[in-house]
């Protein structure tokens, strides 16, 4: 079902950036206005002038952040900033990283094009719901720069490795990339250009399913890509650049990959107090209190972490008013009741992020998509300990703290074509932007 291909991959030349920190920065929907402002000082040559540039009051439809980008991604290949490769390639890629100072991980994976499917034809699947304004100002960005800028990353099930194992042994002796991050993780890429060994990779992967694990938006902003383009050539050959996008894809059967929870923080709630939230919350959870002190803490964290071990639906819960921390277990019957009633499917019911959003959020607290889609009201953190400093500082007013999605409920519901709510997932590490680029040349046809 999938179909992958190699590609001639534009890079930084190591020869004029020796620090490629200075350089690669994280997705975009995934920074900060700090942060953008700290990699557009960091260097010149930093992909945030590509990925996400700074808009201006003097800014027209001939001269905004997207045609900059463009001139920008011009001038680097000119000043051989951005060299290109001479021969196409997938690059075999592992990240090692740290979740604790204790727990060291390595994930394998490898970048690549893959042929775009419409999602109503299963090859692809996604889990998350995307975003209109998002996906006109990617399109926006993609019509000038002509080019997949950063790798979307999906997953496949390959209970054998067998994908890994082929690009592994048939990688070029020394990578092409090798760095250290300012975060601790270290980087490796190889070329893989042998052509049998491309082949027998893309024979395994025409078998798999790919699932979205990051990057819908850019996914189907190549959907929208690919039409424009149809419809300017009149006519096109199934190996059109165009044809393709550029993935990173990682198997899911392997250990190395990291979803982290998505805790909800909130404020701006004027209605229902802590104790009358509670009472009402046991018609469908059994709800523990602990005391705000270190032990009590430790306790409740411990329950959280056993909830995920055990495969329940926990709630951890906390807010300014009583400032206790609460564990909210839920009733199985009456959760799978109460979304039937809902009409969610079975494969949602035992998701706590459902739980979360559509029984506590939505339904306990009567919190509308208005006010749930409004970034005043709710932020999310992944850092348990820096949610509840958070709150406890007076940031928020209440927090709700979840385990995080597991590995094969993403594949279950996406299998299922279903969407999960907004921020279900957060894999780390993310795929940085600036490893590889690739260009979407009008003259140049992707090789199978």
């Amino acid at each position: 079902m999938a179909q992958i291909a190699p590609f001639r991959g534009l890079r930084y030349n190591t020869g004029k950036i020796k620090d490629l920190n200075q350089v690669i920065i994280p997705p975009y929907d995934v920074i900060t206005p700090h942060e953008q402002e700290l990699f557009h000082r960091a260097s010149s040559y930093n992909m945030v002038h590509l990925e996400l540039g700074k808009a201006s009051n003097e800014d027209t439809e001939e001269n905004n952040p997207h045609t900059r980008a463009a001139e920008y991604l011009r001038n680097w290949q000119t000043e051989g900033i951005l060299i290109r490769e001479e021969t196409p390639c997938i690059y075999y890629y592992e990240l090692d990283y740290s979740l604790s100072p204790h727990e060291r991980r390595t994930r394998y994976g490898f970048i690549c094009a893959l042929k775009l499917e419409e999602f109503s034809s299963g090859a692809v699947r996604p889990h998350e719901k995307t975003f209109q304004n998002v996906k006109e100002e990617r399109l926006r960005l993609m019509l000038a720069c002509h080019a997949n800028l950063s790798p979307i990353f999906s997953l496949f099930c390959d209970s054998d490795n067998a994908v890994d194992a082929t690009l592994r042994s048939g990688r070029e002796a020394f990578p092409v990339i090798h760095f250290a991050d300012a975060h601790g993780m270290e980087h490796r890429i190889w070329r893989v250009v042998n052509p049998a060994v491309l082949q027998q990779a893309a024979t395994i992967m025409e078998q798999k399913t790919i699932f979205i694990a990051d990057g819908h938006h850019r996914y189907e902003t190549g959907l929208s890509y690919r039409a424009i383009r149809r419809e300017q050539a009149g006519k096109w050959s199934p190996n059109e650049s165009f044809e393709f996008v550029m993935m990173y894809l990682s198997n899911m059967n392997d250990g190395g990959l990291t979803i982290l929870p998505t805790h909800r923080m909130l404020r701006n709630l004027n209605g229902m107090p802590t104790g009358k939230f509670l009472e009402a919350a046991r018609a469908c959870f059994e709800i523990t209190r602990y005391e705000p002190e270190p032990d009590g803490e430790k306790r409740w964290v411990d329950a959280l972490q056993a909830g995920a071990a055990h495969k329940e639906s926990i709630v951890g819960f906390c807010c300014l008013e009583d400032r206790f921390l609460y564990t909210l277990k839920a009733d199985r019957q009456a959760i799978s009741d109460h979304l039937t009633r809902k009409g969610l499917p079975k494969v949602l019911h035992e998701l706590d992020v459902v739980v979360l959003d559509q029984v506590i959020l939505r339904g306990l607290f009567g919190l509308s998509d208005a006010f749930l889609a409004n970034e005043r009201n709710i932020h999310f953190k992944h850092n348990l300990d820096e949610a509840l400093a958070s709150l406890r500082s007076g940031d928020y007013q209440a927090g709700f703290f979840i385990n995080p999605t597991r590995i094969e409920q993403v594949r279950e519901v996406a299998s299922a074509g279903l969407i999960m709510p907004h921020k279900s997932t957060y894999f780390y590490p993310k795929v940085g932007s600036g490893l590889t680029i690739r260009l979407l040349d009008q003259e140049e046809r992707v090789v199978c």
